[in-house]
């Protein structure tokens, strides 16, 4: 994807999640039960839409996912999430699925909106098209805001860095393998049901 495409979809993804938040943020949350909070002990599930870009791959990629959290603490919550998501290499089509376990720390969970911080670790099972299956792995680390709409439903974004294990692909000028960079980010946009 060219540098400007790339601007403008981060420029999006971030006019997006102001506006959002400018919706929302009149609705200021106190102590009191009847104002929902970004946070507070629960389970929440959502589907997700993911933009990721992988620093060797031809260009970033659109696609879908869940997440799950577990609100341990109105502060502390573990996500687990799955994803699907397709990168070309020198135009080989390589299909990823990316399963992530995530710490999360929520820095004002008594708001309509928090951000938070996350950090964790990532396994990528890896099919090459007309290829091997490998499984892939490595750590992450991001951060993002939550916002409650109501008491069962929030939205979130998250913006996230990758470090993941190099990718080993044939090409055409390469028929035993080229090794790429699958390092990049994710950008993360959810609605979430909670229990």
């Amino acid at each position: 994807m060219p540098t400007r495409q790339r601007r403008l979809v981060r420029i999006a993804a971030f006019l997006s999640l102001a506006l959002s938040t400018a919706a929302l943020a009149p609705r200021a949350a106190s102590a009191d039960d009847d104002h929902p909070h970004a946070a507070q002990p629960g389970v929440t599930f959502g589907g997700r839409g993911t933009y990721f870009h992988s620093l060797g791959a031809d260009n970033g990629t659109w696609s879908g996912g869940a997440q799950l959290r577990f609100h341990i603490t109105s502060v502390i919550a573990i996500e687990a999430s799955g994803d699907y998501r397709q990168s070309k290499f020198e135009g080989r089509i390589v299909d990823v699925y990316p399963v992530q376990g995530s710490l999360m720390l929520y820095l004002a969970p008594n708001w309509v909106i928090s951000p938070y911080i996350l950090g964790g670790e990532g396994w990528y099972t890896t099919h090459v098209r007309d290829g091997d299956t490998t499984h892939r792995y490595g750590p992450h680390a991001g951060a993002g805001l939550e916002a409650a709409l109501n008491r069962h439903w929030t939205i979130d974004g998250s913006y996230r860095y990758l470090w993941t294990q190099s990718l080993t692909v044939p090409t055409s000028a390469h028929p035993l393998g080229k090794n790429f960079s699958d390092n990049g980010y994710m950008i993360t946009a959810a609605l979430n049901y909670r229990f």
